[in-house]
């Protein structure tokens, strides 16, 4: 049995009934405001055709949420989920809230970034339809676009349950780290416009069954795990309210402030009169006014480099050397996982450079004082070398080679070159074998694996 001290049944009781008596206060709360909004709308409504957005939006959240309520007849998950995120999609695009120049995706989509990072499907994404261009299409239902061309992405949720809010935290952390080329372009403000580089994301849930207390905790908790770059603006319950990120002083939906903040601190909104709906939309609305978006090319998205988790990495040989050939299987790809490339990274960006000629000159085993070639060909390296070795040793090896019809042993390289996070790096084969480096033929391990484990037993 467990040595730790149990909590008092008297003690949970308790907080479990003035949780229950907060809950009971804040229904009784909105049920009086919600009454006296209703009829002043009505009272106003006499008098003027329009009087504002309020009547508008109140209006359509409590259609929304009767919508919601219908469509748990649909059986189907899959089917359901489809569902809901259209009938927000739709409040965004049929309502014809927003400006013309911010479009709505209408298909399963994702952003893609230069970096050949490729977000998860994002349920809504605002993008800007004038001038992007699309990478991949597939008959209107699949799409990815440059990210350099998206301003923000909504993760849609029927009922949020802790499950349900860390993948939407997932969803919005693959759309926000997507790195966005950077241009030239001068940036003209006028007073004290707010101008953002990065785009946003948002949470949004129709209902849920855990209470605000709970939600809160978890919406703070989650930011621990994530990079403040990376950590969703808002998460809106429609039936409930809002919730931001702040510090002491103040909440803010704007990603400056909140990657400027020491410690993180969550602020709740309870919507006791039916405007969660106009939150999130002025909330979005001004997340797309300030959002500010970049441009890119079709030869930006040519090639893109290979991924190992954050880090991405190019042979300089391209294709040549992106794949190895196994007798028994025919190719596979020769990948780096994030693990052996951070470890590839790290060493060299402390390791002294040199020159690349340089470095094959003294390989070959000349002197490697012809500095008026170096010059001609500039170009500085670093060798993956963390035992020291010679580079007679690492970067060279003896191989055959025929010579006037007869086979002579020679020198032949013997390394990879890869770019990453800036650095021309030299991989000798040497440290690819002893250190297993690079990912050898995958159908061979799994069948190592199996004859290893059948032994075992």
């Amino acid at each position: 049995m467990s040595d730790q001290p149990r909590p008092k049944r008297g003690r949970v009781t308790s907080a479990r009934k003035q949780r229950d008596e907060l809950e009971e206060s804040q229904t009784r709360t909105k049920e009086w405001l919600t009454s006296q909004t209703t009829r002043a709308i009505k009272l106003r409504s006499k008098d003027k055709e329009f009087h504002g957005l309020e009547r508008e939006l109140v209006n359509l959240q409590a259609k929304m949420l009767r919508d919601y309520e219908i469509s748990k007849d649909i059986k189907h998950p899959r089917d359901v989920g489809n569902v809901r995120e259209t009938l927000l999609r739709n409040f965004f695009i049929e309502t014809r809230l927003l400006p013309r120049k911010f479009s709505v995706s209408e298909t399963s989509i994702r952003a893609a970034s230069t970096s050949g990072h490729l977000s998860n499907e994002l349920d809504i994404l605002f993008y800007d339809a004038l001038d992007s261009f699309t990478l991949m299409q597939r008959h209107d239902v699949y799409e990815v676009l440059p990210v350099e061309y998206c301003y923000g992405a909504i993760q849609v949720k029927s009922k949020l349950t802790k499950t349900e809010l860390k993948s939407a935290f997932n969803n919005i952390a693959s759309f926000k780290r997507l790195k966005r080329m950077q241009d030239n372009r001068p940036v003209v403000t006028f007073g004290n416009e707010r101008i953002e580089h990065n785009g946003f994301g948002i949470i949004f849930a129709y209902d849920t069954d855990l209470d605000w207390i709970t939600i809160a905790r978890e919406f703070e908790s989650h930011a621990n795990s994530y990079e403040r770059n990376a950590l969703p603006n808002a998460l809106f319950i429609l039936s409930k309210g809002f919730f931001m990120y702040g510090n002491e002083q103040f909440s803010s939906i704007f990603n400056s402030h909140i990657e400027s903040h020491e410690t993180l601190k969550v602020s709740g909104h309870p919507d006791h009169q039916g405007y969660c709906l106009y939150q999130l939309y002025e909330t979005v609305f001004s997340l797309l006014r300030c959002t500010r978006l970049q441009s890119a090319h079709p030869k930006n998205y040519f090639r893109l480099p290979l991924t190992a988790g954050k880090y991405s990495y190019e042979y300089s040989f391209g294709g040549f050397a992106e794949f190895g050939k196994c007798e028994e299987h025919g190719d596979f790809s020769r990948l780096y996982t994030p693990t052996k490339l951070e470890k590839i990274i790290t060493w060299c960006q402390t390791a002294e450079p040199i020159n690349w000629i340089k470095a094959n000159d003294i390989a070959y085993g000349k002197a490697g004082d012809d500095f008026e070639a170096y010059a001609r060909q500039p170009g500085d390296v670093r060798i993956y070398n963390p035992e020291n070795l010679p580079l007679t040793e690492i970067l060279v090896h003896d191989a055959p080679f025929l010579h006037e019809g007869k086979e002579i042993i020679g020198k032949a390289l013997s390394y990879d070159v890869i770019s990453s996070e800036g650095l021309m790096i030299f991989i000798p084969y040497y440290y690819q074998v002893t250190e297993q480096l690079v990912q050898s033929c995958p159908k061979c391990q799994r069948k190592t694996k199996a004859k290893r484990t059948g032994n075992q037993g």
